[in-house]
């Protein structure tokens, strides 16, 4: 067994959990020395559910990579209003931000875990390496364009596009096409939060879209019904419901 493959045993499957973003996406493009030097850096931490990684306006002093559990991403506005901006997955990173503190707030929706790292040494260790610099930029590129397609779908899609919209994104972040069921941890706050719209027209679009046979409300998500219609209504293409 390598160094690199004795420290991703040792602190993901070694823990009987997913690979977190660190261990799958930078090892592979790290030297030995500087998976060691990572690994010495790590931090494994769990949270329950509603327990936060990071508040807003917290000091942004470590970079989070989740291995287990789903996070929900948000922002309180000064009125108390809550904006949530996505749902991280094992796989995903946190924190990744050039300011200071948090803009946002990471709060686990279920029993989570996590490695953490030292932002600045972090940010040392990948400036330091072009092809982990590479791998970094193409994870941000990716989040950049799933803004973008977000902001088109809050400011253009009727409520039944985008629960259709946000239901096959969702999916396909879990396991594919091939799932039906796809599980909802979130409460329906989070998604009227997420979608920009109220908690009543996110029960009124359920009931819709099941009276319609594109969904079917079952324990703890929905099944996706009619395939077809479902990507229509996400692409925005007209369709009856």
């Amino acid at each position: 067994m390598s160094l690199a493959e004795a420290i991703v045993t040792r602190n993901c499957a070694g823990r009987a959990l997913p690979r977190c973003g660190v261990c799958s996406n930078l090892f592979p493009a790290l030297t030995d020395d500087e998976r060691a030097t990572l690994d010495r850096l790590r931090k494994h931490s769990t949270f329950a559910s509603k327990e936060l990684l990071f508040g807003q306006g917290e000091t942004s002093a470590r970079v989070f990579s989740v291995s287990r559990g789903v996070v929900r991403i948000y922002k309180l506005l000064p009125d108390g209003r809550r904006q949530v901006v996505g749902f991280a997955l094992a796989g995903d990173f946190l924190g990744l931000t050039l300011q200071d503190n948090h803009a946002l707030t990471a709060e686990a929706i279920e029993p989570t875990a996590a490695c953490s790292f030292p932002r600045a040494a972090f940010r040392r260790l990948v400036d330091g390496n072009l092809v982990a610099l590479r791998r970094m930029n193409v994870i941000v590129s990716q989040e950049l364009s799933a803004a973008h397609d977000r902001m088109m779908m809050l400011g253009r899609y009727t409520a039944e596009e985008k629960m259709a919209a946000f239901l096959l994104a969702w999916r396909d972040r879990q396991r594919g096409r091939a799932l039906k069921i796809v599980t909802l941890p979130m409460s329906r706050r989070d998604i009227a939060d997420y979608l920009g719209l109220t908690i009543e027209t996110v029960s009124r679009t359920f009931t819709k879209l099941e009276r319609a046979g594109v969904i079917g409300i079952v324990a703890g998500g929905v099944r996706i019904a009619d395939e077809s219609r479902a990507a229509q209504l996400a692409a925005a293409s007209p369709v009856e419901v």
